[in-house]
């Protein structure tokens, strides 16, 4: 699995889909890895390491098919080992095609946005609705702002960047007067995040928190604002929950294609994006990795580390919280407009090839059959 809040929300909920029906076990690491072992009771068994290295590969042996959220290495693992693949792919929409690892998947399911045209990709993707689970628990009372960094995990040579993100954002919080509008702050995030933000000097309205998905969405959900990195997932959950949502500028390169067309939606009014400073890179839509990565972090970091960028990002805060009922509604419509979920097609397509004549055949406990090395329990 990638690293990242969004990948690990849709795996689970996928997960809660096909539960009764199939064995389930996760192989990750990173954030991801961070976030699904926060929730019990979903897979199986959870095995942390990269999905083509030697802790997956017993398991792998075992398994009658691979589902990645597009992880490639996963879709690598799958071919070396003869396994049907299944991807689910939210950013197909900004990609230029295809990723190599995943082109051999049974089905290649894509999240469509509006106005994002299907380029001809090869092969050619299942686009779906809204990748985005219903909310689980009872709405309740709303009650100050969350802030929401992400739970993305930055590989070593970018932490700083993860670090001076964190700390540019809740800076421009305090200076910008919204722990005493909302008289309370919840702040959560990666590990990452969090930590360099430990070092920041504490303040009773800030609570600092990293939360499994299914917490993380309830907080949020509670919020009487929410004020959150341009993440995809996490923003269409917000949508659908009806939470008022404002947004941070982008931390990587898909939230920066993402801001973008959430302004033109008129979904982000009065959000900050980096391209708006003078001088700053354009990043058009469906570059090429290498290029985008030689760009993007190292344009927002140096943005993070500008005095004038910090009050800048301040200004355009003072306006959380403003007009919360006609955020609501053009988000929710916004929402709406995407159709049916795109969870629920995939879960459904998944039981019927476990259902199918090729599966029958197969031996319903060979995955936990012995000899199988044991999985290290991962909690916290």
């Amino acid at each position: 699995m990638p690293f990242g809040y969004g990948p690990a929300a849709k795996l689970v909920a996928l997960a809660r889909r096909l539960q009764g029906d199939v064995r389930l076990v996760f192989v990750g690491e990173g954030s991801t890895l961070e976030l699904v072992s926060r929730t019990t009771g979903v897979f199986d068994a959870v095995v942390a390491g990269n999905p083509a290295g030697d802790a997956a590969a017993p398991w792998l042996r075992k398994a009658d098919a691979v589902l990645t959220i597009m992880d490639r290495d996963a879709g690598d693992a799958a071919a070396r080992a003869s396994k049907p693949l299944f991807a689910v792919d939210s950013l197909l929409w900004m990609r230029p095609e295809v990723p190599a690892a995943l082109r051999g998947a049974r089905i290649y399911w894509a999240q469509r946005l509006p106005d994002a045209a299907p380029c001809d990709y090869e092969p050619r993707p299942s686009w779906v609705g809204p990748l985005v689970a219903p909310r689980r628990g009872a709405p309740r009372p709303r009650r100050g702002l969350v802030v929401n960094l992400g739970g993305s995990r930055a590989p070593d040579d970018r932490r700083r960047l993860f670090g001076a993100y964190a700390r540019i954002a809740l800076r421009a919080v305090l200076a910008a007067g919204l722990a005493s509008r909302f008289g309370r702050i919840d702040v959560i995030g990666g590990e990452q995040a969090i930590a360099a933000l430990a070092e920041e000097p504490a303040d009773p309205r800030v609570e600092l928190g990293t939360l499994a998905p299914d917490d993380a969405r309830e907080r949020m959900a509670g919020a009487a604002a929410l004020l959150t990195a341009p993440g995809l997932t996490t923003t269409l959950e917000a949508f659908l929950d009806r939470t008022p949502t404002w947004f941070l500028p982008p931390q990587n390169y898909s939230q920066w294609c993402g801001l973008r067309r959430l302004r033109a939606w008129g979904v982000a009014e009065g959000a900050l994006h980096w391209e708006d400073l003078p001088g700053a890179p354009r990043l058009a839509e469906r570059m090429p990795q290498d290029a985008h990565a030689r760009i993007a972090p190292p344009a927002i970091e140096a943005a993070c580390a500008d005095a004038d960028v910090a009050a800048r990002l301040c200004a355009s805060l003072r306006r959380v919280g403003d007009d919360p009922d006609e955020r609501i509604a053009a988000q929710s419509a916004f929402f709406a407009s995407l159709g049916s979920s795109g969870l629920d097609e995939v879960a459904s397509a998944l039981r019927c090839f476990f259902a199918s004549d090729e599966m029958r055949s197969r031996d319903p406990e060979a995955l936990f059959q012995q000899p199988m090395p044991r999985s290290p329990a991962w909690t916290s």
